[in-house]
């Protein structure tokens, strides 16, 4: 929404301010068509620095409040609320050595790189071998998201250990995060604005929860298990796969328990359950330029109504697909009801089938 201030262009306070000079100092006909007449040179130099002041009222005026604000204004916002920006974070977890000789023992500091792409990892505790196990705990050498790996994703030391394979595996390597997407922390300052914290109100928790990297979406629940108790569910804003990992879980429990009221209740943090929403559409025209338009409208559609305790209601569905850039006309043959999504569950895009 726009403030309402409207700033002249240079060319109209040029002539506004010259026009005035004339005006006020009676300047005649023949002086007014020379160019470089003294009202004339002191219109410009007058415009110039006026011009200059409203841009800054302009860019004062937007970034006044978060909605609008650049981001050092927004980041400005948060901190007077104690709502910080979450910074990037690097992916921890470990490696594992198979068929190994007990005794052997690999060293805080070394280095173990990921074999795809080079990315490196640092050993973070000195481990030996026993039981023919050896499990070694790693962090990325970079934050962010890049350092995550897929179970079993090949490793290997970059200095050899005698008796050892240089060959390893990730194991759990997870939680690595990039710092927080600009909007998604404008959404969060907003909601710190307009939610005043009651030391342990719903609202309370649930920006608690979202305080927490990989966190954006939360319910809380009162009495979840039991007189006392406060359950805490929570998601990404993946529309496939809203789990979050088991590190991220206990994160948000240890962020939340400091926060809560000394007397709280018993605090349960989980993650929801995905429901998988299958389509089955016949579309016109059809071609993968329509398709993609279609799958990312449908995925839109359930992260922002996919709630738990909603009905996803077949007609508004089928107004998603008719929104889609280029759609002309469809048939929406499955679901063929409403879908009611229940209290522990969030909605999740299942795929399509075309026909």
């Amino acid at each position: 929404m726009s403030s309402g201030f409207l700033r002249p262009t240079l060319p109209d306070l040029i002539t506004t301010i010259r026009n005035d000079l004339y005006a006020r100092l009676a300047v005649d006909d023949e002086l007014i068509s020379l160019r470089r007449n003294d009202p004339e040179v002191y219109g410009r130099v007058i415009a110039g620095a006026t011009h200059m002041l409203l841009g800054y009222i302009e860019n004062m005026s937007k970034n006044i409040l978060p909605d609008q604000a650049d981001e050092n204004w927004l980041i400005r916002h948060g901190n007077m609320k104690r709502c910080y920006r979450k910074q990037p974070i690097p992916a921890a977890g470990y490696v594992r050595f198979d068929e190994i000789s007990d005794g052997i023992t690999i060293t805080k500091g070394q280095k173990i790189r990921r074999q795809i792409d080079q990315c490196l990892y640092t050993v973070t505790e000195t481990i030996t071998s026993i039981n023919n196990v050896l499990r070694v705990p790693v962090v990325c050498d970079e934050v962010g998201k890049k350092g995550n790996c897929d179970d079993g994703t090949k490793m290997s030391l970059i200095t050899p250990v005698t008796g050892l394979s240089s060959t390893c595996f990730a194991n759990s390597i997870e939680s690595g995060a990039d710092i927080e997407d600009l909007e998604a922390f404008r959404k969060r300052v907003i909601d710190r604005w307009y939610y005043t914290p009651q030391s342990g109100a719903d609202q309370d928790y649930i920006q608690w929860a979202k305080e927490v990297h990989d966190v954006t979406r939360a319910w809380c629940y009162r009495h979840w298990a039991g007189a006392g108790s406060v359950g805490i569910m929570v998601a990404n804003s993946d529309p496939v796969n809203p789990i979050l990992d088991s590190t991220t879980i206990e994160n948000i429990k240890k962020h939340i328990e400091p926060l809560a009221p000394v007397a709280g209740a018993m605090l349960l943090v989980f993650s929801s359950a995905p429901k998988p929403i299958n389509f089955k559409i016949m579309v016109t025209p059809d071609n993968p330029e329509i398709r993609y338009q279609i799958e990312a409208e449908l995925k839109s559609f359930l992260l922002r109504e996919g709630n738990p305790q909603t009905t996803l209601f077949r007609s508004r569905i089928s107004e998603v697909i008719s929104a889609s850039f280029g759609e002309y006309a469809h048939e929406l043959v499955y679901p063929d009801k409403d879908i009611f999504i229940e209290k522990h569950q969030v909605a999740a895009f299942g795929g399509i089938e075309w026909i």
